[in-house]
């Protein structure tokens, strides 16, 4: 078996294929590779029965301009996808294909991932756009209509995130457009969906990432490790530290001092390992980029003490009906986030591969 059935294989148990209870005798223990699966299945259970008429996914709300439809429809279909869920093939296949044709209809001429309802999404929810093509184009063997039209889109979608850096800083801010404004979550978004658009073949300038790569490094607190939300912002958050190291690593950069000291933040404020006195926002999104870094971190032992805690939690919080509840951002968000990030370690989006 090749290695890249391999691959197919482990992701189609998750998907409810032959041997989705897990017990392979191949299935690495370690990863807990049954219980992750039974989460797995019923997530996506959950989200294929929320998807909407036209493809989409987004939050439930009364407010239909809060509803995030572009960055909650690239999530799920990035669950999906992480458990060998294609355009063209899997238990799931058509929910995928319907909403990669959903995005890649919602990309304007400018490049833009946007619906004129959805007033939440911005540039995260174009961030997670191009980051969702991009794992559809570098596995779907589809037909080649549908591959121009998801290349083309692509390809505004990455100039769109290139033109909008703000080139002093190095940063990105929530509009589509460079400005002196900037965040470290929205940054480290666009970082993300450029490399991996870059690794499936697209070309990106290499002084975007090498400014944006600057920015992270600038925006540690070199006094306790941790990132900041922005430049010169004094908050610090452990999910911007998950996501500030995670980013560093896929972009090859995994040891000297800062992203030592960054990852012993990340260990001692960890809201489900660690000790931290903070009162940490955002843990499902600090979640979905600790399990990243924790993963990639050529030590695996922290990798090891974190991930059982985790997958337990996930049991603890799972609904009747296979969803996870996210505070404000809801079920369906949250299904989808959380299924994400258990799917970390399978390997099988090429973003998450080691």
């Amino acid at each position: 078996m090749s290695v890249a059935a391999g691959l197919l294989a482990t992701a189609l148990a998750l998907s409810g294929a032959p041997g989705e209870d897990g017990q392979s005798a191949a299935a690495d223990d370690r990863l807990l590779t049954a219980r992750v699966a039974a989460l797995v299945r019923t997530a996506h259970e959950y989200l294929v029965a929320h998807q909407k008429a036209d493809g989409s996914f987004s939050i439930v709300r009364n407010d239909a301009a809060a509803s995030a439809p572009v960055a909650v429809t690239a999530l799920a279909a990035l669950s999906l996808m992480a458990a060998g869920n294609l355009p063209d093939r899997g238990r799931h296949e058509q929910a995928v294909r319907r909403a990669v044709a959903w995005l890649v209809d919602h990309c304007d001429a400018r490049g833009y991932f946007i619906t004129d309802a959805d007033g939440v999404s911005k540039m995260h929810g174009q961030g997670y756009a191009v980051l969702a093509l991009s794992q559809a184009w570098g596995m779907d063997a589809g037909d080649q209509a549908r591959r121009a039209e998801l290349r083309a889109a692509l390809e505004r979608g990455v100039r769109l995130i290139e033109e909008s850096q703000d080139t002093d800083s190095g940063g990105w801010w929530y509009e589509p457009r460079a400005t002196s404004a900037h965040e470290g979550s929205i940054t480290v978004c666009m970082i993300q969906a450029l490399r991996a658009a870059r690794d499936v073949g697209f070309e990106v300038r290499a002084q975007v990432i090498d400014r944006a790569l600057s920015y992270i490094r600038r925006s540690q607190n070199e006094e306790d490790g941790r990132f900041r939300y922005a430049l010169r912002d004094p908050r610090t958050s452990w999910a911007l530290t998950a996501a500030a190291l995670s980013t560093l690593n896929a972009l090859g950069e995994y040891s000297g001092e800062p992203n030592a000291k960054g990852f012993e933040a990340l260990q001692r404020s960890d809201p489900f390992t660690g000790t931290s006195a903070y009162n940490e926002p955002f843990v499902d999104y600090g979640a979905l980029y600790a399990a990243q870094a924790y993963w990639q971190y050529p030590d695996q032992r922290p990798f090891q003490r974190w991930w059982p805690v985790f997958v337990e939690q996930c049991e603890d919080r799972r609904r009747e009906d296979g969803h996870y509840e996210a505070g404000n951002y809801g079920a369906v968000f949250g299904t989808a986030i959380v299924s994400l990030t258990l799917q970390v370690p399978q390997g099988y989006l090429p973003i998450f591969q080691r």
